[in-house]
């Protein structure tokens, strides 16, 4: 309990440090923003008044005759040396955009304070002309865009950095769930371990003071004798089920070509007499015309054991188990089909998992430690194989096993 508390602390505080890094990413965008506004503004309000200048050295005093209103036969003429002073000063404040112009004596509303509001630049031109009022009007279609552009380096990198740090506590978040479940399911293991192995071990003792006080009774001696041989052989199949995992790899054993056929025939007939005690049935059908694979030693008559034992313990009463095999793209499918308490949807994803028990907690009415069909799927892989499995509780499972052909 402590120690999810401090994973739930230490969550919390990760999340509230990332929301704090991108709340100063992001003011750090807007800051930016609104400075290379700002540096465009100025540079725009520069370029007005050098052409005001310009204006005032040129076209005085006919600029009159230019006025919104004014019937000029220059007119015309006049707004192209206007429109040509306002290009070349634009081009020396580096501003190579689209604009439109006007000279006007009409009152310009307030333009908007927003950052990407629209704005229409002015420079009055009192002094130049004989009213008073008069107005260079400046206005760019593609303003805001210009700007994006200029501080384009700086948004693709804070857009990476932001993105790096959501993906980051995304993938934080998954790792600690996964650490806390292992967590979870070791501490199941160990619990499950040590009732299976004292279960054993009480027996053995149990046996050995019974045989020790019936010395002369022969009958007896051997029948403790026997219950002293069954747990030993109970506790090396635990033994060999948790050393399973640490076997040689694929590539440190020997291939050897093997007949799936046998295999599975020789698996079956082990568990013949399992099957009859419970009333049950096995069933096989090879619809495959080809069953020879390359295989490591006794790898693979583990996997179908392995499968036809859960199959048993999880069946309700008598098992009803269907082995099938055929031919699919040129590789051998297998499929061991039961008609047991089936799988919760919500399992599925996790029962190759290390440890894991369908059913968590300390239950010990179906015997293991989760670690079966981990193994499976290791060797499976191994082989260069698939395995998928098919549930719905109360109908049965049906686990298949997909391995290339030799």
């Amino acid at each position: 309990m402590g120690k999810n508390k401090r994973y739930n602390a230490l969550s919390i505080a990760t999340f509230i440090g990332l929301a704090l890094l991108l709340f100063i990413q992001i003011n750090y965008i807007v800051k930016a923003a609104r400075l290379e506004e700002k540096n465009f503004n100025h540079r725009v309000v520069m370029a007005l008044k050098d052409a005001r200048d310009e204006i005032g050295n040129r076209l005085c005093p006919d600029m009159d005759k230019f006025l919104c209103g004014n019937n000029c036969i220059n007119a015309r003429k006049k707004s192209a040396e206007v429109d040509s002073i306002i290009h070349s000063q634009l081009e020396i404040y580096n501003l190579p955009l689209n604009y439109s112009f006007a000279v006007t004596d009409s009152i310009l509303g307030k333009n908007s304070s927003a950052l990407w509001g629209p704005k229409c630049y002015q420079q009055t031109l009192n002094g130049l002309l004989e009213r008073e009022g008069i107005r260079l009007r400046l206005q760019f279609p593609d303003r805001n865009r210009f700007i994006l552009t200029q501080m384009s380096g700086v948004f693709i990198l804070s857009i990476a950095i932001i993105l790096f740090l959501v993906i980051s506590f995304i993938i934080l978040l998954r790792m600690m769930k996964r650490e806390q479940l292992l967590m979870v399911h070791m501490r199941e293991f160990v619990n499950n371990m040590l009732h299976e192995f004292q279960t054993p071990l009480a027996n053995i003792r149990l046996a050995a003071n019974l045989i020790i006080k019936k010395k002369g009774d022969t009958a007896k001696t051997n029948d403790y004798a026997q219950v002293v041989l069954n747990e030993y052989s109970r506790m090396q199949s635990h033994v060999e089920d948790i050393l399973k995992l640490s076997c040689e790899t694929a590539k440190e054993v020997e291939l050897n070509e093997v007949n799936m056929k046998e295999v599975i025939e020789q698996s079956v007939q082990s568990f013949t007499y399992r099957i009859d005690e419970l009333g049950g049935s096995i069933t096989t059908n090879f619809y495959a015309g080809h069953h020879r694979l390359n295989s490591h030693n006794g790898r693979l008559t583990l996997v179908i054991s392995n499968l036809l034992d859960n199959a048993i313990k999880y069946s309700k009463d008598t098992p009803s188990i269907t082995i099938e095999t055929d031919a699919y793209k040129g590789m051998l499918r297998i499929k061991i089909k039961d008609k047991g308490i089936g799988i919760a949807k919500k399992e599925l994803p996790y029962i190759f998992d290390q440890y894991y028990r369908v059913g968590t907690g300390d239950v010990h009415d179906v015997k293991g430690f989760g670690l079966g069909l981990t193994f499976v799927k290791k060797v499976i892989e191994e082989h260069n194989g698939q395995i998928t499995v098919e549930s719905e509780e109360g109908k049965g499972t049906c686990f298949t096993l997909i391995l290339p052909l030799k």
